[in-house]
């Protein structure tokens, strides 16, 4: 009988490397479908990393005499070969296929295109699973590799993002990868896997680095050829990032942009489209210096704030292609800021298209900031006389999921109270949003929402309210105008007479209503009950649940037709789809199998380590997801929801693997990593709340290392379960590849049902969750040691019975963003 290997140094860094390849690659798809597809599609590539894992560990399983632990070296190796060639693949077809689909076909080629990239994720999860099922178990080492991995994929594409486009990202990953898969098999005497493993890493290389410098030096390379059912065509800039990719092309001389013109202008001016994920669009205009040449932008109803009062101080908010900026100027503000978060508009406007735009940057009394707008505005000292926010709309998917807009931060209470808090003395806040009289007017009615309660929490009386809110229409666009400070009759007066004869329409102002649901708003009398009441959803969106775009309840998704869901509402179907499918994954995949060896074992002795695993998994990836969500508000930029949020649970649950030895553990050892966990995790739900609102002023850098703080002690102690649980349960081995799939699955479900509790309940509750399934994994140590079961079973099931439930094993790269939802 041969010898069974043992764990070499080459396999951690083995599969270090592939874990920090694979979850690279995961947000590099993110990317590509939110922009050639939309938003809510990047949530599933979530979704497929973790399906595509757990059908590798089923390959694993289901070929016992494939894969044997003679063959660990030579079958990573090929898998890994062709993970970098499938994924390539994948990325290569996805982008060169026109997406022009008859509406009927399309479920059919979304399901393809899923299937897909599933393929490279498989060929991952029978590499990965190779090295964590068929070595010798030796305590949370190769566990905290595959974190430490993972860790570094996701910092580390934020950086290559900055560099090179993603499709010569996509290609150095396979490159990478292929290259882990010949470091493993280099003295195993397979020459043809040696082979195979050299001639892709240095096939995919060269092609990266040729397609590397065709991107640097401006020439004509693979990129997207068809977005949103469109040809890309005349792209004459491009940048991507890890939450966004801008495009700008040429429109020519032709009639000046508008939000909401109140009358028509013949005048031709040259401008150019910016737009985001080839979706929302902003306009870059010509400017010579000329500020007569800009006089339509007075009858954009966006503008509507500068005919209320005169405003010399102004922060833009969302600078775009730098047209606020111009409004600006034109009414004679003296001091502009423009705030931009995205680096990559930054660059239109200062750099590559800087001299068509008038050097705005150059302006007398013009800053351009690259900045998150409420984290500059909490700790500068700068008072405005006006914050304008106009259609802040990226339809972005941020890396960090698919439902996370980076403008999600800008329409909640807390930060109304930040502009406010930013207003001069009679100061003015300004936004404007979509509407439709007869169909959209959820927008309006939660802008209204929000004012009241923002108002009220600056100390305004409820009587007082309409004194305080403006709100003028144009056509399909709503500016809702708020004020701090009253207005007088006179000030009122004097600004309705000059918006009216703007053309503007007034819905709403002192003394003047518009209909039943504005005026409840503006009594301070809009309970609970009353929202409950309203066919949409408008509560006032806060941090805790700052989902402002969606208005439709969750029940109405099952009540109602699809077509009958407008706007934002529609991305929600894809999270309750996925949902439905995640359930039925964890029905197939624990349900039925547990309930055929129930048969064959007493429910005492199966149900403590089943329930732990799949507790594991679903307080890893609610407390992982929740945190995020938070602390990118608080952090104030997309970006550190990678670079800090999610880069730090992974380390840190990778350093608290390390813990976890090889040995049986100690009853006493047990009780205080668990009693750790759980202080630790209350503690940090307690805290982060507190701590975010007395810190929200201070300096970047102090509240990243607040949040590493609040991050580090609870997902060190997360780090520690999983292992902990194999050693406690790791001598019934028949049980071992079920517990792997029970935890695999559940936190895929985990992954949905923790952004779906959020949107429905909030964010704190659903970190409460996640800190209950840890409860429930002391509840089922506390009962497996009661029962004496820790020791042997009564009964082990034969291969065969357990088969079925193994089908699934899932590796240890389960993060939210294909993240490891075991800590291992």
């Amino acid at each position: 009988m041969q010898a069974f290997p043992g764990i070499l140094g080459r396999h951690y860094l083995a599969i270090f490397v592939l874990a920090a390849a694979t979850l690279s690659y995961q947000i590099l798809i993110t990317r590509f479908f939110s922009v050639m597809l939309y938003y809510h599609f990047a949530f599933a590539a979530i979704s497929l990393a973790m399906l595509g894992l757990t059908r590798g560990a089923m390959e694993v399983y289901n070929n016992p005499a494939r894969y044997t632990p003679e063959k660990v070296g030579v079958e990573f190796a090929r898998h890994a070969s062709w993970f970098a060639i499938s994924g390539v693949g994948a990325m290569v077809v996805f982008l060169c296929t026109p997406l022009v689909i008859p509406e009927q076909y399309v479920a059919v080629v979304l399901a393809v295109t899923a299937l897909t990239f599933v393929m490279p994720f498989t060929e991952s999860g029978i590499c990965i699973t190779l090295l964590l099922t068929r070595l010798p178990y030796s305590g949370g080492g190769l566990y905290a590799s595959d974190l430490a991995g993972a860790a570094l994929g996701c910092l580390g594409v934020i950086f290559v993002l900055l560099v090179v486009d993603p499709v010569s990202a996509t290609l150095w990953i396979g490159a990478f990868a292929a290259a882990a898969g010949w470091l493993v098999v280099r003295d195993s005497g397979d020459i043809r896997s040696l082979r195979l493993s050299g001639a892709v890493a240095v096939t995919l290389a060269a092609a990266a680095g040729m397609h590397t410098g065709l991107d640097v030096s401006g020439k004509s390379h693979l990129g997207v050829f068809w977005a949103k059912g469109a040809e890309q065509k005349g792209t004459l800039f491009e940048r991507w990032n890890t939450y966004s990719r801008v495009r700008v092309t040429a429109m020519g001389e032709a009639a000046p942009f508008g939000w909401g013109f109140a009358r028509t202008h013949d005048m031709k001016i040259d401008q150019k489209r910016l737009d985001i994920d080839a979706d929302a669009g902003t306009i870059i205009t010509r400017y010579d210096g000329d500020i007569d040449k800009l006089s339509y932008l007075k009858d954009d109803v966006i503008n509507a704030a500068y005919l209320v009062q005169p405003a010399t101080d102004v922060a833009v908010v969302g600078v775009g292609g730098g047209r606020d900026i111009l409004s600006a100027l034109y009414f004679g503000a003296r001091r502009i800021y423009g705030i931009e978060i995205n680096p990559a508009i930054f660059e239109v406007l200062t750099d590559k298209f800087a001299e068509f735009s008038g050097h705005l940057d150059r302006q007398p009394g013009v800053s351009l900031v690259n900045a998150e707008a409420r984290s500059y505005i909490n700790h500068s000292s700068d008072r405005y006389d006006l914050v304008q926010i106009s259609l802040i709309d990226t339809w972005a998917a941020t890396a960090a999921g698919g439902l996370t807009l980076t403008e999600n931060r800008l329409y909640t209470v807390e930060a109304w109270g930040d502009f406010y808090r930013a207003l001069k003395p009679g100061g003015l806040l300004s936004i404007s949003r979509w509407y439709e009289p007869e169909h959209h007017r959820g927008e309006l009615y939660r802008l209204v929402a929000i004012a009241a309660s923002a108002l009220q929490n600056k100390g305004v009386s409820a009587t007082e309210l309409p004194n305080h809110v403006v709100v003028v229409n144009v056509d399909n666009i709503v500016t809702v105008i708020t004020r701090p400070d009253a207005f007088t009759s006179a000030q009122w007066h004097d600004a309705q007479a000059r918006l009216l004869s703007q053309g503007f329409k007034v819905l709403l102002g002192p003394g003047v209503a518009f209909d039943a649901v504005t005026s409840k708003l503006l009594s301070g009398k809009a309970d609970a009950a009353f929202f409950a009441s309203l066919p949409e959803n408008v509560t006032p969106s806060t941090d805790d649940n700052p989902f402002f775009f969606y208005t439709a309840r969750f029940g109405e998704f099952f009540s109602k037709p699809v077509s009958s869901l407008s706007n934002n509402n529609s991305a929600i179907t894809t999270t309750l789809m996925l949902l439905v499918l995640s359930l039925c994954a964890c029905v197939y995949y624990i349900i039925d199998p547990f309930v055929r060896l129930a048969r064959r074992m007493p429910l005492a002795t199966l149900t403590p380590p089943v329930t732990y695993f799949c507790a594991i998994g679903m307080g890893f990836m609610l407390i992982e997801i929740s945190q995020m969500q938070r602390l990118m508000v608080f952090l104030g930029h997309p970006v550190y929801g990678l670079s800090v949020v999610l880069f730090t649970i992974l380390l840190f649950s990778g350093i608290g693997s390390v813990t976890v030895g090889a040995r049986f553990p100690r009853r006493a050892a047990v009780i205080a990593r668990v009693a750790a966990l759980l202080v630790t995790l209350v503690a940090a739900g307690v805290l982060t709340p507190l701590l975010t609102t007395w810190a929200r002023s201070e300096a970047t850098d102090i509240r990243i290392l607040l949040s590493v703080l609040l991050l580090a002690p609870p997902a060190f102690c997360m780090g520690m379960m999983f292992p902990l649980g194999l050693s406690i349960w790791r001598r019934h081995s028949d049980l071992l590849p079920f517990f792997w799939s029970a935890n695999g699955i559940t936190s895929m479900f985990a992954s949905v049902l923790g952004m779906a509790l959020s949107i429905e309940f909030g964010i704190a509750r659903t970190y409460a969750l996640g800190v209950g399934f840890y409860v429930v994994c002391a509840v089922m140590i506390a009962l497996s040691r009661q029962a004496n079961l820790v020791g042997g079973f009564a009964a082990r099931p034969d291969r065969e019975e357990v088969g079925a439930a193994a089908a699934s094993i899932a590796p240890s790269i389960r993060v939210e963003l294909a993240a490891a939802s075991n800590p291992a």
